[in-house]
């Protein structure tokens, strides 16, 4: 049985054990948690061989960054325009280099607008992902708000938007202002369990435990498979003083990551616990 003697200790910290891997706070990986699967370059239906040309040279940079690179600068030179920049951005997104993404993103966003393309607003909110995973935080909520001002996103991609904003507005510190826009991603796509996930890591953050408890567990309804809302759920049931069913959600954790960096995280909580119990 635990002793109630550690509680007071656990219970210290917002973070248990210190420092968990906080999926809110995780600019470099670009949206790469393991509750969300890489997006797919946003490509529409081929209207016209510029089109055309885009997709291929879209599906040649995922294939091979480098080659795609190659292809992008190529069509650049012919005349490609703001539809190579694209290209070029997300070769360089998938090389992760995001200084580099970003300005291309942002010529493409930009000529997309002066030719009042429609994809202008994917284009903005490329570039603020690119901007936010490089570290520069108020080029991305420029970005992204720009992203929002082309008023042409529909309920899923307006609200992923959104969740960007929300996760840059965390790193900033800025807490009123992610919650704020953790309201529209919750209203725009309630099926998003990365957005149920965050917000409750950031509810935990804020100290507001009812609405952490009722966010994480939104986000088990939509991917209880996910380690990364395990630990989560751990995080804050250990933070609410339930040591039981934290220690049960990060065992969780490990079940389902193996390897992961969420089952990694747990494992370090659930060999601190057994010490402090031990001692």
């Amino acid at each position: 049985m635990i002793s109630s003697l550690i509680l007071p200790l656990l219970m210290q910290s917002a973070n248990p054990f210190g420092s968990p891997i906080d999926p809110v706070l995780r600019p470099s990986e670009a949206k790469r948690q393991e509750s969300v699967n890489p997006p797919p370059p946003p490509v529409m239906k081929a209207k016209t061989p510029m089109d055309a040309r885009l997709e291929q040279c879209l599906d040649q940079a995922a294939d091979d960054p480098g080659k795609g690179l190659l292809a992008a600068n190529k069509w650049q030179i012919e005349g490609g325009g703001y539809l190579a920049r694209n290209c070029l951005g997300f070769a360089y997104a998938e090389l992760s280099d995001w200084a580099k993404a970003a300005a291309e993103f942002v010529r493409a966003a930009e000529g997309a607008e002066s030719t009042s393309d429609e994809r202008a607003a994917i284009f903005w909110s490329q570039a603020g992902n690119a901007a936010f995973a490089s570290g520069d935080n108020p080029a991305a909520l420029t970005y992204l708000g720009n992203a929002l001002a082309q008023n042409s996103l529909d309920g899923l991609l307006k609200g992923e938007v959104h969740l960007d904003i929300a996760r840059v507005s965390v790193a900033l510190n800025q807490y009123d202002e992610a919650k704020k826009q953790f309201a529209f991603v919750h209203q725009l796509v309630p099926q998003d369990p990365l957005g149920w996930l965050l917000s409750a890591t950031l509810a935990r953050r804020m100290g507001d435990l009812a609405s952490a408890k009722s966010d994480i567990a939104e986000a088990v309804k939509l991917a209880g498979s996910d380690p990364a809302i395990a630990l989560e759920a751990g995080n804050i049931a250990y933070e609410a003083g339930d040591v039981l069913n934290a220690k049960s959600n990060w065992e969780q954790a490990v079940k389902l990551g193996t390897d992961s960096p969420s089952a990694k995280v747990a494992k370090g909580y659930l060999s601190q616990l057994v010490t402090s119990v031990e001692e």
